[in-house]
């Protein structure tokens, strides 16, 4: 069965994204360089995904959408820059009282309700989650399959999650207990390869 353009550029991207995150981990990983969360970083993880796709890359959008079989409405794009700094200021308000679960799931839900691209927030906010997860934690995490490419196999958890989020955030409230929840379960997955590569190796 052929692939057409669009899916083999998808893949690729996916890859590539995959490589900025790992760089972008291992950056922050360096003793002398303490994280800070910028608007930039989160426009640099969207290119990489929509890349040779979508006709302006690492663009906040210009006009309004709506989200598929969701009744969230992300806010109008004029509000969508102002959005992007309070997240980013957010979670490095934040960085040091709360913890890599909480951080982690609450970019992954925040970033899908500000939807600030026409294509590949998903994407983007789960490799920004990852990133924040292993920079808190202070190392790269082994195993395999990371979280997002679980997600990217099976989103029924995922979209769950987002949808309570969302339901809480209708009411002028945070939570992402159910985001929290499956990064728990999905890193536990994650880890549990080590342990699987390593039977398999000792079984030969």
């Amino acid at each position: 069965m052929a692939v057409d353009h669009n899916t083999k550029l998808e893949i690729e991207n996916g890859f590539r994204q995959y490589d900025l995150t790992l760089d972008v981990i291992r950056y922050y990983l360096e003793p002398e360089r303490p994280f800070a969360l910028r608007v930039p970083l989160i426009l640099d993880l969207q290119r990489e995904a929509v890349a040779g796709i979508e006709a302006e890359p690492g663009q906040i959008r210009k006009n309004p959408v709506g989200i598929h079989d969701s009744k969230h409405t992300p806010p109008p794009p004029h509000l969508v820059p102002t959005y992007l700094t309070d997240f980013c200021e957010y979670i490095n308000d934040n960085w040091h009282e709360l913890t890599a679960f909480y951080l982690s799931a609450y970019a992954m839900w925040r970033l899908n309700w500000i939807h600030p691209f026409t294509d590949g927030n998903g994407r983007t906010s789960r490799a920004l989650s990852y990133a924040l997860l292993n920079i808190k934690l202070g190392y790269v995490l082994p195993g395999f399959p990371t979280i997002p490419q679980q997600i990217e196999a099976d989103n029924s958890h995922y979209i769950l999650a987002l949808e309570k989020a969302d339901a809480a955030a209708r009411y002028g409230s945070v939570d992402v207990s159910e985001m929290e929840a499956m990064i728990r379960s999905m890193l536990a997955k994650q880890l549990l390869g080590v342990i699987d590569a390593a039977d398999r190796q000792t079984s030969r």
